[in-house]
């Protein structure tokens, strides 16, 4: 894909013991985020927010060149953003990924993509602050460079700023359940004050949600406060990598994006992990129906209590185990009108019914076997090798269910 890019990692120089700052200081006024970019009263004033308006302060930011304050950590990045994810491929290499989940959340993506763009700058800000964004100015590609960097490098640093940009703390790769380091200092409150308050919310849930709609009138007093508010004052406070585990001289620092699946890995981040304990595979509601019978299978769910409507999955877990709902569903899908009883799991017509499912979702991915280097422990880039390691993973787990 010619894809320009430079591989960066981070190698510990002397052994490092457990909670040995790495990094001391991290000015969060020093992260790219929609609070700290130079257009924040606009995104402030145009009511963007979260996700949307970071993607627009990087895009923007990027587009000042030597005249934006984070242009010397931009000359550091992908120029072109992270092409290794799946947004950026072509129609051919995302037949590789046929079969996961992931391909059916790239589509959405790209439309989604596009549609922000369209309704949020070119008939957005625009419009509403042609100064800051001039018409014809900033391209979709544009926009999506920038969302790819923020999809694959963003931490969340506290509650001012949300998600952000941050230098040195991207440097780091991944390792599920193997990390070394650990970004701090994201949170104002001490992990005391965190656990009392997430009790206190669970005893107060009933009495919360009967309160959801004043505190709902309570956040739009809130936005039309800020409308009419003071200049954006810098963010306070800073960011510590401080060791989590120890290294010896030369060994590579990681860090962790947390317990994710190779799917959702490739789909952030660009890069799966052979061998991950946190593959699942997803089982389409309309595949269950195809093979038992559609009516059979809506009426099984709704005397069961089911939802295969907003819930039009069924899940099955890195250890094999098959959701719950889904034996259940086959089960009551197969009693016969005089028995009083569902079948149990191990009856032949679930498991008939249950092999069949299971055949059909593994016969949906392209291909057979492994792919060139799957029995390696490396972690590999780009999208042939990408899609190889994720579709393997879900096919074994496929065979184990």
């Amino acid at each position: 894909m010619g894809i320009d890019r430079y591989h960066y990692a981070v190698y510990a120089k002397r052994n490092l013991a457990m909670d040995t700052p790495v990094v001391t200081a991290i000015p969060k006024a020093a992260c790219l985020s929609a609070r700290t970019c130079s257009v924040a009263e606009t995104l402030r004033e145009a009511r963007l927010g979260g996700g949307l308006a970071l993607n627009i302060a990087i895009m923007h930011e990027r587009s000042l060149g030597e005249g934006s304050r984070w242009a010397g950590y931009f000359a550091v990045l992908p120029a072109r953003g992270e092409r290794t994810l799946p947004m950026f491929w072509t129609s051919a290499q995302l037949e590789h990924l046929r079969g996961t989940d992931l391909l059916r959340h790239v589509t959405e993506d790209a439309e989604s993509m596009r549609l922000d763009f369209n309704e949020n700058v070119v008939d957005g800000l625009c419009v509403t602050h042609p100064v800051a964004f001039p018409p014809g100015k900033h391209t979709l590609e544009a926009y999506m460079e920038a969302a790819s960097l923020a999809a694959s490098r963003a931490f969340y640093i506290g509650e001012e700023c949300g998600e952000a940009l941050v230098p040195w703390a991207d440097m780091f790769n991944h390792k599920t359940d193997g990390e070394h380091v650990h970004v701090l200092g994201a949170d104002d409150d001490d992990e005391d004050d965190e656990e009392e308050d997430e009790s206190e919310e669970e005893e107060s849930e009933e009495e919360e949600s009967e309160e959801e709609e004043s505190e709902e009138e309570n956040e739009e007093n809130e936005e039309n406060e800020e409308e009419d508010a003071g200049p954006i004052e810098p963010p306070t406070g800073s960011l510590v990598i401080h060791a989590c585990a120890c290294a010896e001289k030369g060994d590579e620092l990681f860090n962790t994006f947390g317990q994710q699946n190779n799917a959702s890995l490739l789909h952030k981040y660009g890069f799966c992990e052979h061998h991950n304990a946190y593959t699942n595979v997803c089982v389409d509601v309309a595949l269950v129906e195809d093979v038992v019978g559609g009516t059979k299978v809506r009426d099984a769910a709704a005397e069961l209590g089911v939802d295969v409507a907003d819930d039009a999955y069924f899940e099955i877990e890195p250890d094999g185990t098959i959701e719950e709902a889904l034996l259940a569903v086959l089960g009551r899908a197969h009693r016969g009108e005089d028995e009083e009883d569902d079948p149990t799991t191990e009856s032949p017509d679930v498991q008939a019914s249950l092999r069949t499912i299971l055949e059909r979702r593994a016969a949906m991915y392209v291909g057979k076997g492994k792919g060139k280097g799957e029995e390696s422990g490396a972690i590999p880039r780009g999208s042939d090798d990408g899609a190889r390691v994720a579709a393997a993973g879900d096919r074994a787990e496929l065979r184990g269910g």
